[in-house]
């Protein structure tokens, strides 16, 4: 299958301007020195035994295959262009992606480079404060939106996967591919000359927008465009109001976002009127245009130094499907979206931490191929309800009604999410921070429940079986709370135990739980860990006291105040699975180990 990439749209080169373009050229051209060292190693770089061909290194490509490398996969990934991008372009990082990050020990690095928001405030056409969407009542450790230039993100998340043991192929273009029920062969060109193919198990497709892979499969990409054209810049911003929130002024000449980066810096975007032809305006918009509608929308502030301009045009597209055979679109080859909001990026990340811990079990001999089918389901629901939101977001904060001025249009249009409705505004922070992401309809999550009596005579009461029914549901996101660990007892966070590359087999003893309650759900772990060696990591949830001469595998973990018991609506003994990727896979109440084997026979070979 011969690749033919769809003519791209033209991006604008920087001006050679301000030392912050200077210290990031330094960095640039610095990356692109250590990508042509590695374009001299590659022969070294091609084993035989490589499993998964990522394409493209943006940064979902790049924790793909850090992704797969942690889940024991080996992996090339390759990108055509000379090196990593020195834009700003993707730079909001939202809670669950933090939470994500953190799962891997980068979430500190990122934090430290970047700039915290904790809210986002609209400004009616005059700058008055219209009302703050604050973010601080986040159910996460991270409550709050991360800013950090695109170019950061992909230099951490690069070092990290060097540190794994991969390093990113440049200047290499995918020109073709096949597939068969054995694997794909994929035909890479790199810039300086000649051809290989290279035999892998399976092609994943990080290749953009645009992606010459999607076109090549045929999968259609559904959607629209909107019919603004955009104007957006990576500049410093000398201006009075606070740098911890993002902010969103309304003129009668159109919209600006304000997203403050770090060291005085910011992203600004602001349309500029309806689209002419087919493509955005070409070339780079001046900076004094810019401090034009800058001094019109906003209260007013000096603009200087800038890294990137460019204009751009916004669309709102999904792929049909997200897998064919051997081959899978993650990120934005997969979907795109208005950047109001912040969730392209965000949700590339998850497609790619959804997949990784699916091809590591399927690529290990631990887990049927059929495991990758819940990629596309799990996945193309999650992305669909990301353009859902982006698209209202997109359409509400946008003038789109002529008659009306901005103001009007906003107030009517906001007026529900705005007008301090705490219940909507709570939905709409856990939307955008993409908490909400659930995969309760996944052919592989389940969950047993019932008032009769267990496999051992364990009863649920109706009040256990009511907090059971309230708790979270198979498919959703595990929800975290402060334990201590055993012995010792130091404190520690629920999602810092959940971290690795297993399945966690998660026993709650209830909270009026007998010794004789907690010998019966050791042996569970037991007979777990016996039957799924190295798959299966347990740990025996236990309020108030520290079980006596309790003997087995697994950690205890200490609930004292019942937080994570009631999170969990665990009233009565219960089990839950935690899937590598955050997610309950199962759950039981009164623990079945019966239903506990049915659910492990479908995930595990």
């Amino acid at each position: 299958m011969r690749l033919m990439a769809p003519a791209p749209v033209g991006r604008p080169a920087s001006q050679l301007l301000g030392c912050e373009y200077l210290r990031q050229l330094v960095d640039y051209r610095l990356d692109c020195v250590e990508s042509a060292r590695m374009a001299g190693t590659r022969g070294y770089l091609m084993a035989a035994n490589t499993q998964v061909l990522v394409v493209g290194a943006g940064p979902v490509g790049l924790f793909m295959a850090a992704e797969l490398n942690r889940h024991g996969v080996s992996c090339r990934i390759v990108d055509k262009n000379n090196g990593p991008t020195h834009d700003s372009r993707a730079a909001s990082i939202q809670a669950r992606t933090l939470e994500i990050l953190e799962s891997v020990s980068l979430a500190d690095e990122f934090v430290q480079a970047g700039n915290i928001c904790h809210a986002a405030a609209t400004y009616t056409s005059d700058h008055k404060l219209i009302k703050y969407l604050t973010f601080d009542e986040l159910d996460s450790a991270f409550p709050f939106v991360l800013q950090l230039p695109q170019s950061q993100t992909e230099r951490i998340v690069a070092r990290y996967l060097a540190r794994l043991g991969t390093e990113v192929e440049r200047r290499v273009e995918l020109v073709g591919f096949e597939q068969d029920e054995d694997g794909v062969r994929a035909t890479l060109q790199p810039a300086e000359g000649g051809q290989e193919t290279a035999h892998v198990s399976y092609l994943i497709a990080c290749d953009g927008a645009h992606s010459p892979v999607r076109h090549a499969l045929g999968v259609s990409f559904l959607g629209s465009d909107y019919p603004t054209d955009f104007i957006t810049a990576d500049v410093q911003v000398d201006w009075k109001l606070p740098w911890d929130h993002h902010a969103f002024f309304f003129a009668a000449e159109g919209m600006l976002a304000f997203f403050p980066l770090p060291r005085g810096r910011a992203t600004l975007a602001a349309d500029i009127g309806p689209a002419q032809g087919d493509h955005p305006p070409l070339g780079e918009p001046r900076l004094e245009d810019l401090q034009a509608i800058f001094n019109v929308r906003t209260p007013g502030g000096v603009l200087s130094d800038p890294i990137w301009r460019a204009y751009y045009r916004v669309h709102c597209r999904q792929a049909e499907r997200y897998q064919v055979g051997r081959v899978f679109l993650v990120g934005d080859a997969a979907h795109v979206s208005s950047n109001i909001g912040g969730q392209g990026m965000n949700t590339g990340m998850q497609d790619a931490y959804n997949l990784g811990w699916k091809l590591g079990l399927v690529l290990n001999a631990r887990s049927p191929a059929s495991l990758l089918d819940s990629y596309h389901p799990e996945r193309h629901r999650a992305g669909r309800d990301m353009l859902y939101l982006t698209d209202h977001l997109h359409r509400a904060l946008l003038h789109e009604e002529p008659h009306l001025s901005v103001s009007e249009t906003l107030r009517q249009k906001l007026a529900t999410v705005l007008a301090g409705q705490e219940v909507m505004q709570q939905r709409m922070r856990r939307a955008v921070a993409e908490l909400n992401i659930g995969y309760r309809h996944s052919p592989i999550v389940a969950e047993h429940h019932s008032l009769l009596p267990g496999p051992r005579g364990e009863h649920a009461s109706v009040l256990g079986w009511h907090d059971f029914g309230a708790g979270p549901r198979a498919g959703d996101r595990a929800a975290d709370a402060r334990l201590m660990l055993c012995p010792g007892r130091d404190s520690v966070r629920f999602f810092q135990r959940l971290r690795g590359t297993t399945h966690h087999l998660v026993l709650f003893a209830g909270t009026l739980a007998t010794g004789e309650t907690h010998r019966r759900l050791q042996a569970l772990a037991d007979a777990t860990m016996h039957d799924y060696p190295d798959r299966i990591e347990p740990h025996l949830i236990v309020p108030h006291e520290l079980p006596e001469d309790l003997v087995g595998k697994g950690e205890i973990l200490l609930d004292p105040r019942g937080e994570l018991h009631h999170r969990y609506g665990a009233r009565n003994a219960c089990l839950y699975v935690v899937r590598p990727d955050g997610y309950i896979g199962f759950r039981s109440q009164p623990p079945d180990p019966e239903a506990l084997k049915s659910y492990f026979k479908q995930i595990f070979s």
